[in-house]
Formats: structure tokens, sequence, C-alpha cells
């Protein structure tokens, strides 16, 4: 996940694309991608937004993995490192599945969703 984060903080979009599976999807509040080239795209569309010092912050956050197969869920958001300045984007509810393939492990799936409220 430091990864993963790293790699959205800086809009790494190969390092992204590196750690999804060939089979990845995702399914957030808004859209659904199908496949690893869907998703570049989508954050292709929103590079504009993280111009610099972004971070992503996670909460709540739960691990349930087996030898292969792994699964977390957190609260989770993005936002300036900078707290004098806020992005106003929403805390959401997210869910991670991961595979382990040749040894690595790939996001195979990725489901993001903004909670009414948040306990």
């Amino acid at each position: 996940m430091k990864q993963w984060d790293r790699a959205i903080e800086s809009l790494d979009l190969q390092a992204i694309t590196d750690m999804c599976s060939d089979h990845f999807k995702v399914f957030d509040v808004s859209s659904q991608q199908n496949n690893v080239s869907e998703f570049k795209q989508l954050w292709e569309k929103y590079s504009g937004d993280f111009v610099d010092d972004v971070r992503v912050y996670r909460r709540k956050v739960e691990i349930h993995a087996k030898s292969d197969l792994a699964f977390m869920h957190c609260y989770s958001k993005i936002d300036y490192a900078d707290t004098t300045r806020a992005l106003n984007l929403p805390w959401c509810r997210t869910t991670f599945c991961f595979e382990k393939i040749q040894g690595k492990w790939k996001v195979a799936h990725q489901h993001i969703s903004i909670p009414n409220s948040l306990h």
C-alpha cells in the first residue's frame, strides 16, 4: 500500500499500472473501469488536480490475508500534505483485493464509495 500511495501522490501512472493485475477492475463513486488502460485514462483526466504536495490518508485500516490473496478495507482520502490547504475531497470507503502473481502482490480490484456518515 505504501508503494501504491506514493505512486498516487506523485501521479506516477506507470508505477500505478505496474501494480495492477491484467484483469484489474475498479468500481468507484461515479464510474467503473474494466481494465488497467481505462484506469490509466481516468488518472490522466484528473492529473491537473494533483499538482504537488498531495498525500493519501487512511484510517481504520483492516487487512485480511492468505498466502496469495488479500483484502484491505479502510477510509481514505487524498488531500494536501500541507494542512493549511485543503482539496475538500471527502473521506471514502475503500476496498482493495490483492493477489500474488509470480511472487508479487498486484491489485486485482478496487472499490471506492462515499458513505453517508463516518462512524
